[in-house]
């Protein structure tokens, strides 16, 4: 068995995004409470059923109790476990999990939770907008009033708003022993108080963004087992009455090693884009910059797989030992702890809207 997941246990936020959507429900995919599950085997030996899960089993303990216990009778493919935001996890403490299934060995995890990532400041904010003419083909969203979706006539409507936004924020580090990665989280206003019926301003996004400046070292990968909602498509399916929304990309996050920054002070200036055609939601009333402290073995097992990716093209390279937590298995499950930064954005305008 494999699992993943970094569990940030101070999220309290719901990301239900596109909530009226059929299949597939991409919203699933977004989350930091989750811990994702599936088999290794060769494809050559399989009968199309071997990566199923059977009698699947999902412990938590604290080492004298279960705190939380998920158990499956049937088959399941691919299990995805979100652990409930009631539990309560301590700093400094070790909790054990475990995973058993009917036709793989059993695995164990300890973790051991990180202490509470440190405040963070913000340096400065420079926002702006860019008008881009719609495209030609593919769905996106208008609204010529409540409930009345449709595609914007080309004689009326062929531009929209792309905002952008340049963040600079720092903290301090005492402790060489700490790990890091770095999330941006986009949060909209109440749709039901602003009237914007956009998809995406039902509930905060994570974003993708870019380290523009730095003087610490990390590295970006992709965040395994979450994503971004991208890009909408609202239609109407004719077998469903449910408005349709597609895409989601992968999300990818800074690691920083807490023993790299510079006399105990790290300083990042990141930009982000957003604008409810490609990216969302429309109207970000304030980012969240999320600083999560992650334990030891977490950091390594991202950095081993970065590090054998830009090594994957060099036949002389030496070989990359894939790190981990996972006893009889492979994988990484982790119990984090986050701060965040809020920063508002200053927007005033929508999707059409010439305005920030």
């Amino acid at each position: 068995m494999c699992a993943i997941g970094l569990v940030d246990i101070d999220d309290t936020l719901s990301y239900d995004i596109c909530q009226y959507c059929h299949f597939p429900y991409v919203d699933t995919l977004i989350s930091s409470k989750k811990v994702y599950f599936e088999k290794s085997y060769q494809s050559e030996y399989s009968d199309g059923s071997i990566d199923n899960f059977r009698e699947f089993t999902f412990t938590i303990s604290d080492g004298e109790k279960d705190m939380f216990t998920y158990h499956f009778d049937g088959q399941i493919r691919n299990p995805i476990i979100e652990i409930p935001s009631h539990l309560i996890f301590n700093s400094g403490r070790k909790y054990f999990i475990y995973a058993n299934e009917k036709d793989a060995p059993d695995i164990m995890a300890e973790c051991t939770v990180p202490d509470p990532a440190p405040d963070i400041s913000l340096v400065s904010l420079k926002t702006g907008i860019s008008i881009l003419d719609l495209p030609k083909e593919g769905c996106y969203f208008w609204v010529d009033g409540p409930g009345d979706v449709r595609d914007p006539l080309k004689e009326d409507t062929t531009t929209y708003t792309r905002r952008f936004a340049e963040i600079e924020f720092s903290f301090s580090n005492n402790n060489p022993e700490s790990y890091y990665a770095l999330f941006l989280i986009g949060s909209p206003i109440n749709v039901s108080l602003w009237g914007d019926y956009g998809p995406g301003n039902d509930a905060p996004n994570f974003l993708n963004y870019n380290i523009l400046e730095s003087n610490t070292d990390g590295f970006f990968y992709k965040y395994k087992g979450g994503g971004t909602i991208q890009h909408f498509c609202w239609q109407f399916p004719a077998h469903a009455y449910q408005l349709d929304c597609t895409h989601y990309d992968t999300l990818n996050t800074f690691f920083i090693d807490g023993s790299k920054i510079p006399d105990g002070n790290c300083t990042v200036k990141i930009s982000t884009y957003w604008d409810n055609v490609q990216y969302i939601p429309s109207f970000i009333e304030y980012f969240r910059v999320r600083l999560m402290s992650i334990p030891k073995e977490a950091y390594l097992f991202y950095k081993s797989l970065y590090t054998y990716d830009i090594r994957a093209d060099d036949p002389f390279s030496e070989l990359v030992n894939i790190n981990g937590n996972i006893v009889g298995g492979n994988g990484i499950i982790a119990l984090c702890r986050s701060r965040d930064l809020i920063v508002y954005s200053g927007q005033t305008g929508w999707m059409y809207d010439p305005f920030f």
